[in-house]
């Protein structure tokens, strides 16, 4: 059976009923707050008055207390409907559009009835006849009244299609049918109806082509649409997305969402435009793997996206919503491999690329995947391109990215998307009061943050850590579409957490436009071209303490020095070109573009600026801060492999050499590895500068940094082992003078004599093993009338 109701009382007259319930109400009826929940019927099928307070409901029987009714006296053969939601006066929850138990029960928690509410389609209802008693489905519901309308006992068999949606060569030829009834089917991307042509052959598509099939029945209600595009003839190395929209609601000239319109302003961008209009369609959305498996088939919603360049693009920006009324509100699928731990993703973007659109196709995208796979403290945007087909026609290449709202962070972070505040651009509220973003900005402007507990209060309420890595990016990268424009930031609620700043769209960066040259200086452009804006002024507010400059100068070198190094950066534009160098020419072409463009662009203009551009960063910060210089420094330890060395945010493979700012002190924290002790730092001639395990000294010329370790067992330490030909050894010293070091066989002949100066501490000394034969060897040292002894191995 598909669904039943169960009444658990003897004396049905005197019950309150549920009586009809729609779990897919998109237009049936609009609450009072103008919003379209799911909605449930009650009647009153007695002679008598009825308390509803005396009544629970819930949707699962072990908890039949769940909701207790409103405070509520209903009549004799009078109706209520009762909305789904957070709102008061509203059960908490929703009822599931694939089928769900719901349960009403009385004051001692006896379940009175009980109904298994079955699949339901969009804007239809199930309940009892008009007398009340049954299990029907409605086409047309009568919420607060009884059940008049035509009722069915169903839906018709969903179609079968005989080919898998997919990757074809040359040809596939495909057939439907369903158990009971006649499949109707179209190729054109709007949804069959009983006009619709009968599949009653099969058909040879040698093109791509989208299938949409519903079974019709007499007496039943149509069965729910199945999807399927056949890429038949094409190929692509990239994942695919296909659309199926009803052509005339996205493409008709006078009311397609994604034209002009009668009504756009003929002057650019062209406000009024359709394409300018908040509303959504139904679109049923397929993504397809490299190889060709169809991963993922839903019903969504389409509405436009983006902003003034992005709109007036040929190839406009797509968002592509879940929502509950197709039956799911989240699109369960792991859509970008880099996120491995996220798969459900209530909101993506197909985007084109922004104001970068048939130009280099990536900036934006290059940023996010350098902060990503860096492990920046950023909340960035996951990047994925894909080719895109709608109704079966090539649309291009896009890029798959995330939304930020409040399921994002709910979905990234484990956020409640009911509790956090989200802000954007100069404090507007996307979600949550602007006053409490606002109370923050007001006392970062008007207080003292080098007094401790000022600092204390900002650092309690804003993720200064991740600032610093948003912030020091964002200059980096010489975004000139900021911080004046393009800033999102959150905060997990009123009273819990700080506050976080995501980062996107960075396309006006590295020379999208004339005049963003890799020289740009993005500390006057910050603090003197964007004076008033209110987050140039947090920067400028938060520059003011001491130690937040200090810190936050030596992250950007640090990333300087790794992230946005040229290599690195050269690395991350090489990765993102060839994932979909197979796609971008035919890309191109689809939209009229130039491709040349992209060729000056992804291999001429932005590795330039990727090569060029920690150079000028780095002059910037000297002539804005008044350094006298940025040392290059190289960092080791001896022995080799004996610890690391924590460089202010950074453990890097040693050795390693950075730039860093003379008159910036950084900080430096060693770790020892498991056998060894830290002993001294050492830099350049200086035998011995520092013995404490933390350094934190600013250098002021080119040089090498050593931290010192030597064994915890005392013994002699001795690298590379086995040696070629230089053996290298530490040399413990208590005081400055001369020590013995011998050399000898198995038979404790003594082959090689040295007798070095050290210093007091670890000393490193090299000695040439070349002459020795292959064997096995003695190395014996004797220092302030210690001797240590060890073996090596000479290849």
């Amino acid at each position: 059976m598909i669904g039943w109701i169960g009444f658990c009382a003897t004396d049905l007259r005197a019950q309150l009923v549920i009586n009809e319930v729609c779990s897919g109400n998109n237009a049936v009826l609009q609450a009072p707050e103008g919003d379209h929940p799911d909605w449930v019927e009650l009647h009153n099928a007695g002679a008598s008055p009825v308390q509803l307070h005396d009544y629970y409901f819930s949707d699962k029987l072990s908890e039949p207390a769940l909701w207790r009714l409103p405070l509520m006296v209903l009549d004799p053969d009078a109706y209520v409907v009762l909305f789904a939601g957070s709102e008061a006066g509203r059960f908490p929850f929703g009822i599931d559009r694939q089928g769900e138990r719901i349960v009403l029960s009385d004051l001692a928690l006896q379940p009175l009835q009980i109904m298994d509410v079955p699949e339901l389609g969009l804007d239809h209802s199930f309940g009892g006849d008009a007398s009340g008693l049954g299990a029907h489905f409605f086409a047309v519901p009568t919420p607060d009244a009884a059940n008049t309308t035509t009722s069915y006992p169903g839906y018709a068999p969903k179609p079968v299609l005989d080919r898998a949606p997919g990757y074809y060569v040359g040809s596939v030829s495909v057939s439907a049918s369903a158990s009971a009834g006649d499949v109707h089917w179209t190729f054109s991307g709007r949804e069959p109806d009983q006009g619709s042509a009968i599949a009653s052959s099969p058909v040879e598509f040698t093109s791509p082509t989208v299938v949409l099939a519903r079974t019709y029945r007499d007496g039943w209600l149509p069965s729910d649409v199945v999807t399927a595009t056949y890429l038949t003839g094409v190929h692509h190395e990239l994942p695919v997305v296909s659309l199926s929209v009803d052509p005339d609601s996205m493409f008709n000239e006078d009311l397609g969402l994604y034209m002009l319109g009668p009504n756009a302003d003929p002057e650019y961008p062209h406000y009024g435009a359709n394409f300018w209009s908040e509303r959504s369609l139904p679109v049923h959305f397929e993504f397809f793997e490299p190889n060709g498996v169809r991963g993922f088939v839903q019903q969504v919603d389409v509405k436009m996206h983006g902003g003034r360049r992005s709109r007036n693009n040929p190839q406009r920006p797509l968002r592509i919503s879940a929502k509950g009324k197709y039956g799911k509100d989240v699109m369960h699928y792991p859509f970008f491999p880099e996120r491995p731990d996220v798969a459900d993703y209530s909101t993506l973007i197909l985007r084109n690329a922004g104001g970068d659109f048939c130009l280099a196709n990536f900036r934006d995208a290059l940023f996010h995947e350098i902060s990503l796979h860096n492990d920046l403290d950023i909340d960035e945007l996951a990047f994925r391109p894909a080719a895109l087909y709608i109704n079966g026609e090539y649309w291009g290449m896009v890029e798959i990215r995330e939304r930020i709202d409040a399921h994002h962070l709910e979905h990234n972070y484990g956020q409640n998307p009911d509790s956090v505040l989200i802000m954007e651009e100069e404090n507007w509220s996307v979600q949550g009061d602007t006053i409490h973003f606002w109370n923050l900005m007001q006392f970062i402007y008007t207080q003292d943050l080098t007094d401790p507990a000022n600092w204390a209060h900002v650092d309690s309420l804003l993720d200064l850590h991740s600032c610093k890595d948003y912030f020091a990016l964002e200059m980096q990268a010489g975004n000139v579409d900021w911080p004046s424009n393009n800033l999102k930031y959150w905060k997990p609620s009123i009273t819990q957490g700080k506050w976080r700043y995501v980062m996107y769209d960075l396309d006006a960066t590295m020379q999208l436009y004339g005049w963003i040259h890799e020289d740009l200086d993005m500390f006057l452009w910050v603090f003197e071209h964007r004076a008033g804006f209110v987050h140039a002024e947090i920067f400028r507010g938060l520059m003011t303490n001491e130690e937040f400059k200090r810190t936050f100068l030596n992250r950007l070198a640090d990333l300087m020095n790794t992230a946005v190094n040229p290599e690195n950066f050269q690395a991350e534009i090489d990765r993102i070109t060839n994932t979909f160098s197979s796609e971008i020419e035919r890309h191109y072409a689809r939209w009229d573009c130039w491709y040349q463009v992209y060729l000056d662009h992804a291999f001429g203009i932005i590795p330039h600026f990727a090569a060029a551009r920690d150079a000028y960063v780095r002059q910037s910060v000297l002539d804005y801060y008044a350094f006298p210089n940025a040392p290059l420094l190289r960092f080791e330890v001896f022995p080799p492999a004996a610890g690391s060395i924590l460089i202010n945010t950074i453990t890097p493979e040693l050795p390693f050499a950075g730039y860093y700012f003379n008159g910036n002190a950084i900080d430096l924290t060693v770790q020892p590895t498991d056998g060894f002790v830290f002993d001294h730092w050492g830099y350049s001639e200086d035998a011995e500068v520092s013995t404490s395990a933390y350094w934190k000294h600013s250098f002021a010329s080119d040089g090498k940094v050593i931290a010192y370790f030597k064994p915890a067992s005392g013994e002699l330490s001795v690298y590379p082992n086995p040696a070629k030909n230089d053996l290298t050894i530490g040399l413990d010293a208590r005081s400055a003078g001369q020590a013995d070091v011998r050399i000898t066989d198995m038979r404790g002949r003594v082959l090689v004599r040295y007798t070095p100066d050290v210093s007091v501490g670890v000393n490193g000394i090299t000695i040439d093993v070349g002459i020795l034969s292959a064997g096995v060897y003695v190395i014996t040292s004797d220092v302030n009338g210690e001797r240590r002894i060890a073996r090596f191995v000479k290849q």
